[in-house]
This record gives C-alpha cells, structure tokens and sequence, in this order.
C-alpha cells in the first residue's frame, strides 16, 4: 500500500522546511505538504482543535460556520491560516464551509478536510502537512491515519541553540520592536534572554530524544529520524533511503530543493547548504557548548554528535 499521508515533524530549526521542499520535488507522486496549522497543538499552548471545541459542538451547522468565520479572520496562530486569510493557499471560504460541514465533523475529518481542501487530490496524492511541534502528538496522527509516514527532522542541539539564539536577538533588534515593546533598557534583557533560550533548548532536545526512542520502539514501520548533517552530507543516499521508507521513487529533481534561509544567511537558490553544518560552531558561546555537553553527552555520544 502507498503511503497516502506524511507528517513532518521536529524541533525549530531542524530542517522541516527543506524537508517539505525535498518531498514536494518528488515525481512519481504528488506530495502536498500543507504549511503549520497547530491543529493538534504547539509546545506549551493548546491547539487549533482546543479552539474549536470552544466555539461548541461541530455537530450544529452555525458553530461550524463561527469557526470557519474564525480561519478567515486570521484569528488563529500559524502559516496554514495566514495564507487562507490572505488567499494565497487559494480556498474560498464557503468552499471551506462546504467541505466541513460534508465531513464527519470529527476532530480527524476536519483535519482531513484542511489537508485535501487547498489540493486536486488523486490516487497519486500524497497529503500530510509540516507542523514541528505535532511531534508530541504522533500518537494521535496514528490512530486516525494508520498507514501514515512520521518523518521526525533532527540535529544536533547545539547547532538548534546557536541559530535558535542568533534569530531571536535578530528579532530584538528591530528598532521599531525595541520602540513598541521595550520600555526599559534592552541590554538588561541580555542575560535573562540567553538563559531562557538555553533551556528551552535543553529540555526540548531531551524530549525529542526520548519520543525518539519511544516512537522508533513503537512504530517501526511508520516512524523515520532524518538527521539534518546526514541529510546536508550526503543527501542523494538519505534521501533514496527516505523514499525507500515512504515507498516512492528516487528523482535527481528531490536533490535541488529551495534552499531555506536560516538566522545565519539568506534562502536563495537550490541544493543543500553544507556551510549550515559548521557555522554555528564560530557562534555559540563556549557555556553554552559546556551545558548542552553536561546535560546531553550520553545522547549525544548514542547518536553520533560527539565521541
């Protein structure tokens, strides 16, 4: 049986992006990644489907019709929303409403219903969407989608840490943030805001590791760890080894992705960005490295980041 969903999922700034660009190359099949929708939920804040239940039951037509009026008011947190407020995932809003109100109205059909509504699906469709933090809820998306590939993008939490940290001071940085938001002096935040970003890091990495074992043990076959430097080193052997796992054909078009910009550089062009692999090394404070060593080593030695 063909895969007929994929689910990617990870970390911040492990390579979900490119992982959705790669997949959405392929040729033999039509891979229709939606973009971050948090239906299931993000890291400390529930998700769309919370929302949704507190409009009321989906089963009265009119609740359905405040949530769909919600979507198109950009009252929901995500790319997947913003591009249907703004018309560029190009889905009428009664379309919506339609599709909705012909499913089962369950949490799975309406979240069936976001997948296939912005796409023609075929038999020759694969479905699925790129939302990082639905990591922490595979077991949901197995339940309602047995079949379904969970492809989980990795890396070594010290390159996570480094492009985790240099983006938020890029964002702090901003003048007009720094008019609008802070009124107090900026370099006070300094230290609190690299001791926040350090942990959040640190027990976010460590919970992936475990899911990691956890979900490897679990689903064997519907459970897949790309590691990002394995990728970037060596990308036509991981991904005809990716394809292998979702049962589709290797193309040489799956080996010139959109290159994704990162906090280190600009996206422009396509391939892969092997100087990604090495540049955070000249950033990343030397506590920083000692913590992660101090906190991690027995994974990061099991998984290959040190010796």
């Amino acid at each position: 049986m063909k895969t007929r969903y994929v689910f990617i999922v990870g970390l911040p700034r492990t390579g979900t992006k490119l992982m959705k660009n790669i997949l959405e190359n392929a040729q033999d099949v039509k891979c229709s990644v939606s973009p971050e929708n948090f239906f299931l939920g993000r890291a400390i804040h529930p998700g769309i489907r919370y929302k949704m239940r507190k409009i009321g039951d989906m089963s009265d037509d009119a609740n359905v019709r405040r949530f769909v009026d919600n979507m198109y008011a950009g009252k929901f947190f995500g790319k997947y929303w913003r591009r249907l407020k703004d018309g560029s995932l190009g889905v009428d809003k009664e379309v919506m409403l339609r599709r909705i109100l012909d499913s089962d109205r369950s949490d799975k059909g309406i979240y069936a219903v976001l997948l296939q509504v912005h796409t023609e699906v075929t038999d020759n469709t694969i479905l699925g969407d790129k939302t990082g933090p639905h990591l922490y809820h595979v077991p949901t998306l197995l339940e309602w989608f047995p079949e379904a590939k969970i492809v989980h993008t990795f890396r070594d939490p010290r390159a996570i840490l480094a492009s985790e940290h240099k983006r938020r001071y890029r964002f702090l940085n901003n003048k007009s943030i720094r008019k609008r938001f802070m009124t107090f002096p900026y370099k006070l935040l300094d230290p609190f805001l690299s001791l926040m970003v350090v942990l959040y890091i640190t027990i976010a990495w460590l919970r992936a590791v475990k899911l990691h074992f956890e979900y490897k043990k679990r689903y064997p076959r519907n459970y897949y760890l790309s590691k990002f430097e394995d990728l970037v080193s060596d990308p036509e052997g991981r991904i005809r080894k990716l394809c292998e796992f979702l049962g589709i054909e290797f193309h040489s078009e799956m080996l010139n992705p959109e290159k994704v910009g990162s906090s280190f550089g600009p996206r422009g062009g396509t391939g892969f960005d092997k100087q990604a692999l090495h540049r955070w090394k000249d950033y990343l404070k030397p506590w920083m490295n000692t913590w992660l060593l101090l906190w991690g080593k027995k994974f990061l030695r099991e998984l290959g980041y040190v010796r």
